[in-house]
Order: C-alpha cells, then structure tokens, then sequence
C-alpha cells in the first residue's frame, strides 16, 4: 500500500499544484478589475471584430505583431461572451499549464522532486500570477518556451521516425504560435534550431544545393512576412540604450535567491548541447531587453524566469542527491521555506496580483473602467460630446465613441491613428486649434508622466473645469495613478 502512494505521490503532488494553480488564477480574474491600457487595445480589437464593426483581417492588421492574441480573445468572447474575466481567461489556462511543463523540463534534467519544486515556484510566484490575470500574451509564450526545450529533449530520446517527425511538428507549431503571439516568441524557435541543427546538419549535406536554396529562401520568406522577424531586426539600428543597472537589480537584488541556485543549476547539466541552446536562446531577449527596449517591461523577461524556475529545481535535486542519494526531502523543505517565508510568492489567492511587486510603474494600472463609467454617469451623452485623449487605447474597450484629436508626444507632424480614423497631434498649438472647433468638450488626462505633451497637460489644467478625477482601483488602492477628466464650453451653456 505505502510503495502504491509512493508511486503516485508525484502525480497526486503536481494533480494539487494544476488545481492550485488555476484557482489562485481565477481567482485573480474574478472580479472583472479594469484594463490597464496594453489589455484594453487588444481586446478592444477583438471586440470590435467579435461585434461586427470591423472585419477579421482588418482587426489582425491593426496588431500584427500580436494576432494571436486578438484571435484567442475573440474565440474566448465566442465563448463566454464579451468581459474582462473573458478576455483574461485565455492567460490563466496558459499560465496554469505552464505549471506542468516546468515540472516536466525540470523533471527531464533532475528527477520527480526537482519537477515538483519547479512546479511550486511557478505556481506560487507573484510575477507568474500577475501575467497569468492580464489579457496579455507573455504567459502564453513563457509555457510554450518551456514546451519548446521539453518536446527538444525528448527528441534525443525517440528512436521511432514517425515519432520524430510527429514531435517537429508539434514543436513548430508551438514555436509558431508563440511567434504569432508577440515577436518575443522567437526564443522558442531560436532554442529548437540551435538544438537540433547539429543532427540536420548530415541530412542537409545530402540534398541537392537548389533545395537547400529554396528551403532557406521559403523560410526567410515565412520569418519577415508572417512572424514580422524585420520589426525584430529594425530594433538593431534604433539608437541604443542601457538597462544593465536594472536588470542587476531584477535578477540580484530581487531575485538572488532564484537566479544564484539557477547558475548552479544550469552548470550542473550534463547535455552540453542543451546548455548551449539555452544559452544563446535566451541572449536574444537579455540583447533585447537590456540595449534596445527603453520600457524595461519585466513581461518581456517572463520566459527567462520560467526558465529560472526550472534550473533553481534542478540546482535543489543535485543537492538533494548529493546529501540524501536521491530523496525529494531536500526539494520538500526549500519549498515549505519559500512558501512560509512569503518573498515573491503569494500564499493565498488574491482578487488582484499587481505586477508592480517587482518594479514601480511597470504597468500603470489605473482604473479606466470606473472612469468611464463616471463619465457617462455625469455626461450621458458623452457619444455626442467632442473630447479629446492622449491615446485611445484603454477607451477602445470602454467606449465607442472615438476621440476628436489625440495628443501625444512625438517629434513627428500631426498623423492618423494607425486603426482608428483619429489624428493625433504632438503640441499645445495643434490643441488650441482642435479646441476652437468646438464651443464645448471633454479632455482625459493620465495625471503621471504619460504620452499627453507636458505643455498641453499644464494648459488644460490651468484653464479648464476640472470634473472629477478616480485615484486608482479599489483593488489596488495603494498604486495611484489618477485620471482627471476636464472640460470646456458646458457652464457657458447653462449660464445662458
């Protein structure tokens, strides 16, 4: 009897890790919190499509780079119909399968206890939850990565061809929905070639040079019109930046405790060619991130910290073995110690995982659902009232009714909103100009360091009505990030 528990203690272990996971994750959805700005343009989109006001192609032109994305959000508004818990809830899944494929990457360098520590840490970690509740793609991505380097491994283990062949294509086609997610999913095609290049190398010899020519052109081809691969390139020749300071701070400062046990990890592999792989797959996004990306978004990072997870399991297995031949007591006691101590995980489920645990203002998370909701309580017929914005991403889903003239800093001539029929404008004398085209209206301000020109924003606020300004969202009362809506031209009215 005990040998039979023993046997399915970890499938029963990781069977309650999958459940926790996923209402730790639901959980996190369920109260329906507002968009911040990234979620709500996307899923304005496929909301958009969903109700018949524009077309399925035009939709996915408008985001190329994240089609999928628009697509998994419309097949969920199909559905559940149309809600923020809908549109999040393709992440969740993601993340929560994520949880298996960590323990199975783990398992496959170390054992049953390695897995199931990885498994813990990607379950419990506060960055994991917080990207596993937005309507974001970077879950999805961090999970199919992960599936990427599994299905690779496995390769090397498959004698049968038509196993082989079975398990390319499953890879290929989960690295090229990841692409299709966000450009960031080249990583997962980047570490299936430099893992498998080498045993194609001799089958590659054989063909005659006019194959290997059109296989080389017909994936070129494939790698700048559908995965967009020449906006990847483009980053190269924008002038750099220097994001080294904060990437010490993420990885030491933050998270010592997984990215020292992590190094150890990956040394104490085996597979040399596996090592390598992760290495120069991973070196694309650290390029990225550190020299051509002035957000310094840690959602770009979500890959490598599935991967963190994984050698920090690997480096406790090795230890384990070393102090208790094999036993998972080891794995057992770090994740009780991680757990207990509560750093960078979170130990009940919450409505809210902010991802601003990690860096300030990573995400400005403010709360435009109440926002607009106050707006057309106040003004209810705002679809009637001119107003202007400095962007119209958060209003893509909690309005129809498009701005009259958006501003935003910029050092280009006024130009059109590439999928809105919306000027935008990069000064306080184009604002002038559009305001004196109406004799009343409505102006949205981002009251932090937004896009809205700061001579425009200083103008608005002297000279114009403030009507209300929302604070930030109930669920996140700490993280402020006020929105002030200011009008013109409507006490003139009553007056007369």
């Amino acid at each position: 009897m005990f040998l039979q528990i023993k046997r399915y203690l970890p499938s029963i272990t990781l069977g309650t890790l999958l459940l926790a996971g996923l209402v730790f994750r639901l959980k996190g959805i369920s109260t329906n919190h507002s968009f911040w700005s990234d979620e709500a343009y996307v899923s304005g989109i496929a909301k958009d499509i969903f109700l018949g006001k524009t077309s399925l192609s035009q939709g996915l032109s408008a985001l190329r780079y994240q089609f999928f994305q628009i697509i998994t959000v419309l097949g969920s508004f199909s559905l559940f119909g149309i809600s923020e818990w809908a549109a999040r809830l393709p992440s969740v899944l993601w993340g929560t399968a994520g949880i298996a494929t960590s323990y199975l990457v783990a398992k496959k360098f170390s054992n049953h206890g390695g897995g199931l520590l990885a498994a813990f840490l990607y379950t419990f970690l506060q960055l994991n939850l917080a990207n596993s509740t937005q309507a974001k793609p970077y879950a999805a991505i961090q999970t199919l990565y992960l599936l990427t380097i599994y299905g690779s491994l496995t390769l090397s283990e498959t004698v049968k061809m038509k196993q082989k062949l079975l398990i390319h294509a499953v890879i290929l086609a989960g690295a090229s929905i990841a692409i299709f997610y966000h450009p960031l999913g080249i990583i997962c095609l980047v570490f299936y070639l430099t893992y498998t290049l080498p045993g194609f190398y001799s089958w590659l010899k054989k063909l005659p040079t006019i194959y290997i020519f059109s296989l080389v052109l017909g994936l070129t081809f494939i790698a700048f019109y559908l995965f967009d691969l020449g906006v990847i390139i483009s980053l190269f020749f924008r002038p750099t930046v220097n994001n080294f300071t904060y990437l010490r701070e993420f990885f030491w400062r933050q998270y010592a405790f997984l990215t020292l046990p992590a190094i150890f990890g990956l040394a104490l592999i085996k597979d040399k060619k596996s090592i390598l792989s992760l290495a120069l797959s991973t070196l694309p996004v650290l390029i990225m991130w550190l020299f051509f990306q002035e957000s310094k978004n840690l959602r770009y990072l979500l890959p490598l910290i599935g991967l963190l997870i994984v050698k920090f399991g690997i480096f406790w297995t090795k230890v384990s073995f070393s102090l208790y031949k094999g036993s998972a007591v080891v794995c057992l006691f770090v994740a009780l110690l991680i757990y207990a101590g509560g750093y960078k995980v979170v130990r009940k489920p919450a409505v809210y995982y902010t991802p601003n645990a990690d860096f300030f203002a990573d995400v400005q998370n403010a709360d435009y659902k109440v926002f607009y909701k106050k707006i057309y309580e106040q003004f209810p017929d705002f679809d009637n009232i001119p107003y202007f914005t400095n962007g119209f991403d958060h209003g893509s889903w909690y309005t129809f009714h498009l701005p009259s003239a958006i501003f935003m800093k910029t050092n280009l001539p006024p130009f059109q909103h590439d999928y809105y029929s919306v000027m935008i404008y990069p000064s306080q004398e184009y604002f002038l100009q559009e305001q004196e085209k109406y004799p009343r209206g409505l102006v949205i301000i981002e009251d932090w360091q937004s896009l809205m020109p700061d001579d425009v924003k200083g103008y608005i606020k002297k000279n114009l009505k403030l009507e209300f300004r929302v604070e930030s969202m109930a669920v996140a009362q700490e993280e402020k990030w006020p929105l002030e809506l200011y009008s013109w031209g409507f006490d003139e009215k009553k007056s007369k």
